[in-house]
Parts: structure tokens; sequence; C-alpha cells
């Protein structure tokens, strides 16, 4: 049903807002109270919550909604919801533009979202060939995506705030990117353990290679990426890096790690080196 589903989606992109918007200030506050740098502490917990957060309050939603017996009362219900968001949208919009902190992220916030759903988009499809062809293996992507986007979201939100403090990009966060490269491999063990606990199927000590291989690759290039995107904000109109390189960033997370974590099974099994459960 797809007036259920986008109903469900809808509320669900409200609860979102609401709920992460006031955890991202109290993290601000809370930061700020203890002399703590907020870049390190609310983009990680924003990007870790998403996902879990996302599909709880989906399914939720969309149960309660199809709680509803009649075929046409929960037609006319999502008719409601639906009309009544796209009332929503005119005040919001003003109230919005009046804010001189809201209205840049209401001119220019548009585009990167839009293409980063276009790169998840694609990474929909490699995940769905992985999970056809190597059903076992789809269980690290979570980790490897997940451990990825959030180094690259860290480094990417402190070089947005020394961009926006001095107006250049500031190359002395190198340190920051050597010490999160260095945290990828601890960061997959502790997960992979965590895995390893829940589910005890051997995937063979290639596939673990490949894997840690697949993921330094990943972070190397999305902290790569992350100082390149800061150098091209003055060639794109002085647009805030806040509002563009940790969406794409992630994206971009999702993209490399599937991407790679495929094109590794790939190359194992036309070795005949993937061997699940062996």
């Amino acid at each position: 049903n797809h007036s259920t589903l986008l109903n469900s989606v809808m509320i669900l992109v409200l609860l979102l807002l609401l709920i992460f918007g006031g955890l991202m200030c109290l993290i601000v506050i809370g930061s700020a109270h203890y002399h703590c740098n907020p870049d390190n502490i609310a983009t990680p917990i924003a990007a870790s919550l998403g996902d879990s957060v996302t599909l709880g309050i989906l399914s939720v939603t969309g149960h309660l909604l199809f709680i509803i017996p009649d075929a046409h009362s929960q037609r006319l219900f999502c008719c409601l919801v639906i009309a009544s968001f796209l009332l929503l949208i005119p005040p919001l919009l003003v109230y919005s533009w009046r804010n001189e902190h809201a209205r840049p992220a209401v001119l220019q916030g548009w585009g990167p979202i839009l293409l980063a759903m276009l790169i998840s988009s694609g990474v929909g499809v490699i995940m769905s060939k992985v999970a056809e062809s190597y059903h076992k293996a789809v269980a690290f992507l979570p980790i490897i995506n997940g451990i990825g986007g959030n180094l690259a979201a860290i480094q990417a939100s402190r070089l947005s705030t020394r961009y926006n403090l001095t107006g250049c990009a500031d190359f002395s966060e190198y340190k920051t990117s050597i010490f999160l490269l260095l945290l990828t491999v601890p960061g997959h063990v502790v997960f992979l353990g965590a895995k390893q606990w829940i589910d005890s199927a051997d995937m063979g000590s290639p596939f673990y290679l490949a894997f840690f291989c697949s993921a330094i690759l990943q972070v190397c290039v999305l902290l790569t990426m992350s100082y390149v995107m800061i150098l091209l904000s003055p060639y794109m109109r002085d647009m805030d890096p806040d509002l563009y390189s940790i969406p794409l960033l992630t994206a971009l997370g999702d993209f490399l790690g599937t991407a790679l974590l495929a094109l590794s099974l790939d190359i194992l099994d036309t070795l005949n080196l993937y061997r699940p459960g062996d």
C-alpha cells in the first residue's frame, strides 16, 4: 500500500527531526559545559543511532497504520496525514527563512541531500546483488559502512567547523586523520568480535583479510575526500561545508564499503577462496 508507506515515512521523518534535533542540542550544550568538542561526539552519535532508530520508528508507525481495519478508513486517514504535512510546508518555510541561521539550509541544503539519496540508491542495487550471491556476507555490510562513515563524518565535522571559523582549510588536522585511520582496525575487531559472539559462523581467513583491506581503503578514500570537499567550498559559492560534506561522505562511505566488499567477494570466489562455514 503506497499511501500507507508514504505516511509511515512522513511520520518517521517528523519524529526523527524532533528526536535528533533535541538530542543534538543537548549534546552541544553539554559539550560546552564540560569543555568538549561537540564535533567528536554529536556526529558519530547521530550517524550511529540514525539507522536503528529509523528502522524502529518505521516499523512501529507502519504497524499502527495497518491496525486500522477498514481499507476506506485507512485511505482516508492517510490522505488527512499527507494533507496536514503539505499544509505545514508554507509556514515552516517562512519561519525558517526568517531565521538567519536556518536560511542557508533552506537555500543550499536540498542538493547535497538529493545527491546523497541518489548514491544510496546505487548502494541498494549492489547490496541486493551481494545478498543474492553471498548471503552470509550481508551481515558484514553494516559494520564496514557504519564505522567508515562515522570516522569520515567526525573528520568532516571538524574540518567544517575550522573552515567556518578561519575561512580556509586547516591541514593541521592531518594528525586527527591519522588517528582516525588507526582506529579503523581496532574498531572493526571489536564489532566483528561482537558479531562472532552473536553468530559464530566462520567466514574463513581470506575473507577477513579482504574485509580489513577493504575497510582501510574505504577510510583512506573518505578521509581524503573530507579535505577535498572543504577545498571545493570557495568554488561552490562559499556553501557551508556542514550542509554538504557529511551527507555526501556518509553516502559515499556506504557506496565504497559495499562496492569494495562486493569486489573482494568476487575476487575470493574467482580464486576459490570464499568458503563460508569452513
